[in-house]
């Protein structure tokens, strides 16, 4: 059975509590406060996550967060999007990088790195941190951080569209928590 890229992205959370053959995921539930610290009482990998107001710092890794919803950025199946349900397979882990100034994050798990294509998606493609691939994290007044993605001369906001895809805009942008992960 083929999954496309809208199936994993916007398929009910449920269907992915447990593990299965075509995605192979074993994911907890749990609703995580901003400030707290907590500890997961599933067999996962995942044993502690540190919730605060983290700025994005090169050479950290983080669990970029989705500060409305609590949903985070996600690589599933080699697809970016964001998920409740995180799983234990790592592809939400961001190492935040540097070049000449921008941000990048780069997945353990692909070694490729967030950007952008000519349809204004946000995707994780490239093994390379290049102009496509310039990110920078703008604090806002109301906690978290605004996403900003250059484009040209401008810097884009990055948001969610209706199904669940990362997206670049003009308009509104979604707030980010970024949440530093440790073993």
């Amino acid at each position: 059975m083929s999954t496309t890229h809208s199936d994993l992205c916007s398929a009910p959370e449920s269907e992915y509590c447990q593990s299965t053959p075509d995605i192979g995921m074993v994911t907890p539930t749990h609703t995580m406060s901003s400030t707290d610290r907590m500890e997961h009482s599933c067999s996962c990998s995942i044993h502690k996550i540190e919730a605060k107001d983290t700025p994005p710092f090169p050479d950290q890794t983080f669990a970029i967060r989705e500060r409305n919803t609590g949903r985070y950025i996600t690589l599933v199946e080699g697809n970016l999007c964001v998920r409740e349900n995180i799983g234990d397979q790592g592809g939400w882990h961001w190492i935040c990088v540097e070049t000449q100034g921008w941000l990048g994050f780069r997945s353990p798990v692909s070694a490729t790195y967030m950007g952008h294509d000519t349809n204004k998606n946000i995707w994780a493609e490239h093994k390379h941190h290049k102009e496509h691939e310039y990110f920078c994290a703008r604090k806002h007044p109301h906690g978290g951080y605004m996403l900003l993605k250059r484009h040209d001369d401008e810097l884009w906001k990055i948001t969610v569209s209706n199904d669940f895809r990362l997206i670049e805009t003009t308009g509104d942008g979604t707030l980010w928590d970024f949440v530093k992960v440790s073993a």
